[in-house]
């Protein structure tokens, strides 16, 4: 009795299985929609991952991307920058962190901590470089097709000047 106990629950046990992200290495994608004239856009989707914002002894934020359970989307502004100019450098990053099944969505203003919406501002600009948090905007995700998705931010900071406002790619998983 106790050996057809053992067979049923390790039947239970194995029939169990967790849901699967759809997508299992990080994609990289150029984008196209919305990136300025004097730079490069592109769009990383990093999967099974956690976004973590932690602070210095300065109270500088700083994020670190550790194994987890959500997806990651990173939206990336490089200006081409004069080799001549040592300090010119120029990059603009967007952070969402989205549930690993990536649920339509439709979020604006405060709802946006709800996907830990970031802008990252990284220049030799003394005292408006760094992380925030984006608190003013809408931002739209939705599944177009069976692996297409589309994902719509607007926004705004009132902290830092910022080149990208918008964004609007389509992109489709491999």
């Amino acid at each position: 009795m106790k050996f057809i106990a053992h067979i049923c629950c390790c039947l239970v046990l194995a029939g169990c299985k967790s849901k699967q992200s759809l997508i299992t290495e990080i994609q990289k994608f150029e984008a196209t929609t919305n990136c300025p004239d004097d730079g490069v856009c592109s769009v990383e989707l990093i999967p099974n991952s956690s976004l973590i914002v932690k602070s210095d002894e300065f109270g500088n934020k700083y994020t670190v991307i550790e194994k987890g359970e959500k997806t990651i989307l990173k939206f990336i502004y490089t200006r081409n920058v004069d080799p001549q100019y040592v300090d010119g450098h120029y990059v603009e990053e967007i952070y969402a962190e989205f549930d690993k099944e990536l649920p339509d969505l439709i979020l604006q203003d405060k709802s946006l901590s709800n996907v830990k919406l970031l802008f990252n501002r990284m220049c030799f600009c003394r005292g408006s470089a760094g992380f925030y948090h984006i608190t003013k905007g809408n931002l739209s995700f939705k599944k177009m097709a069976k692996n297409t998705f589309n994902v719509k931010l607007d926004f705004t900071m009132d902290e830092v000047p910022q080149v990208i406002t918008s964004i609007n790619e389509t992109f489709t998983l491999d």
